[in-house]
C-alpha cells in the first residue's frame, strides 16, 4: 500500500513544500497586450458552437489584438453555417474534409493564426468575461512558456469528475508556485507560438504541448481566474473519458519522459514518472494489496491490520457505488478512487493493445 501514497500522498507534499522554499512573486505586466488567436475544434456541434463564438466574441480583451479561428471536422450538420454566419465579425473558419482530430486540426489552424499567444479551447466550453486576458498577463514573464486554466463544472453533485478536477487544481496550484505545472486543461490554455512545435500533429494535445514547453526550458504556470466552464458528465461518462484520456497520453508520457531526460530536465522526469505513469498504474498496486490482505488473513490472522484496512477501505467502495447520491459524498471517495483506478488500468491496456483513438465523435461527449 505504500507505493500507493507516493503519488496521492508524497507528491503533493513535496510540491508544497517546494512551493514555499522557491515561490517567487510575478512582477512581470504588459505595457501593451500582445496580439492572441484564439482556436476552437467543432465536431458536428450546433448545438453550442454558436453559443461558444458570442462567448468568445465578449471577452474583455483589448480590440485588434484578439481574433478567432475556428475548424470543422468535417461536419454533417449545420456546424459549418453557424460558424460562417459570424464571419462578419472577424471569426475565420476553416472546412476540412478528411477526419483528422481535435489535436491536428489545432496544429492546421496555429498555421494560420496571427497571434503571439495561442488560446485553445472546446466547443461546448464557456469562458468568463475575462478568462482570455488572465490567460495572457502571466506571459508578461519572458520565462512562461505556458498558462493552464481553471476548468469548472456544474458542482451541484459530487461526481468521479469533481473530485477528480479538485485534487488535479490543487496540484496545479502547488506547481504553479515553482513554473512546475504538469500539462494542461485541453477546454482553456494558452501557449507561446513560437514554442508550439508538435513533433506529431495527431498527438499535438494539451499534455504534450504544455510539457513541451518546459523541456525547452520555459515554466508552465496555473491561473486559477482564467475560468472556463464545462457540462459536469456523470460517473459512467467520466470514467469511459478518463480511459480514452489515459490511453492516449500513456504513450506521450514515455516519449516525453525520454525528451525530459535528454535535456537533463531530471526534475520533470520525476514528475512525469510519479504523477503521470506511476498514478495511472495505481490500480495494479491496489489490486495487489487486496491480493496480500486476503493472503495475510488467510495464512496469518483475520484480524491482520494490512486486511482489514484494506476490507474497510474496500467495503466503503462497494457501499458507495450500490448507494449512489444516497451515501455521504466523503464516503464516497473510496469508490471514486477504485473507479479512477480502473479506468486508467483499462486506458493502459487499451494503448498496450493498440486502440486508442485519434479523432472523437459528439457522442462521445
Amino acid at each position: 500500500m505504500g507505493i500507493i501514497l507516493v503519488p496521492m500522498v508524497v507528491y503533493p507534499v513535496v510540491m508544497f513544500l517546494l512551493g514555499i522554499v522557491k515561490s517567487q512573486k510575478n512582477e512581470f505586466s504588459f505595457q501593451e497586450f500582445p496580439i492572441v488567436s484564439v482556436m476552437v475544434a467543432a465536431r458536428n456541434e450546433e448545438k453550442c458552437i454558436g453559443e461558444r463564438i458570442r462567448n468568445l466574441l465578449a471577452q474583455d480583451y483589448p480590440a485588434g489584438r484578439f481574433e478567432i479561428l475556428a475548424a470543422s471536422d468535417v461536419s454533417t450538420d449545420s456546424t459549418d453555417d453557424i460558424i460562417n454566419s459570424f464571419a462578419d465579425r472577424g471569426v475565420r473558419f476553416f472546412r476540412f474534409e478528411e477526419r483528422m482530430g481535435k489535436s491536428a486540426l489545432m496544429v492546421e489552424l496555429s498555421k494560420n493564426a496571427i497571434g503571439e499567444i495561442l488560446i485553445f479551447t472546446d466547443a461546448n466550453t464557456q469562458f468568463s468575461p475575462d478568462t482570455v486576458r488572465e490567460l495572457v498577463e502571466p506571459f508578461a514573464n519572458p520565462e512562461v512558456g505556458c498558462v493552464d486554466g481553471s476548468k469548472q463544472n456544474s458542482l451541484n453533485s459530487v461526481t468521479c469528475e469533481s473530485i477528480y478536477w479538485r485534487y488535479e487544481q490543487m496540484l496545479k496550484a502547488l506547481g504553479s508556485k515553482i513554473g512546475a505545472v504538469l500539462g494542461a486543461t485541453g477546454a482553456v490554455f494558452a501557449v507561446r507560438k513560437s514554442l508550439y512545435q508538435p513533433q506529431n500533429a495527431a498527438r499535438a494535445d494539451d499534455f504534450e504541448t504544455a510539457v513541451s514547453t518546459r523541456i525547452q526550458g520555459y515554466t508552465c504556470l496555473y491561473n486559477s481566474r482564467a475560468v472556463a466552464a464545462e457540462p459536469t458528465p456523470d460517473n459512467s461518462m467520466q470514467y469511459h473519458r478518463l480511459v480514452r484520456i489515459v490511453s492516449w497520453m500513456i504513450g506521450s508520457a514515455f516519449s516525453l519522459l525520454g525528451k525530459a531526460v535528454k535535456n537533463r530536465k531530471f526534475g520533470l522526469a520525476l514528475q512525469l514518472i510519479v504523477h503521470k505513469i506511476l498514478r495511472w498504474n495505481m490500480g495494479i498496486f491496489a489490486v495487489i494489496a487486496t491480493v496480500a490482505g486476503l493472503l495475510l488473513a488467510i495464512y496469518d490472522s483475520p484480524t491482520n491490520p494490512l486486511f482489514l484496512s484494506v476490507m474497510i477501505f474496500n467495503i466503503i467502495a462497494l457501499i458507495g457505488k450500490v448507494a449512489g447520491s444516497r451515501f455521504p459524498s466523503s464516503l464516497r471517495l473510496p469508490y471514486f478512487f477504485w473507479l479512477m483506478c480502473l479506468a486508467s488500468l483499462s486506458g493502459v491496456a487499451r494503448a498496450v493493445t493498440s486502440q486508442t483513438a485519434a479523432v472523437w465523435d459528439h457522442s462521445a461527449r
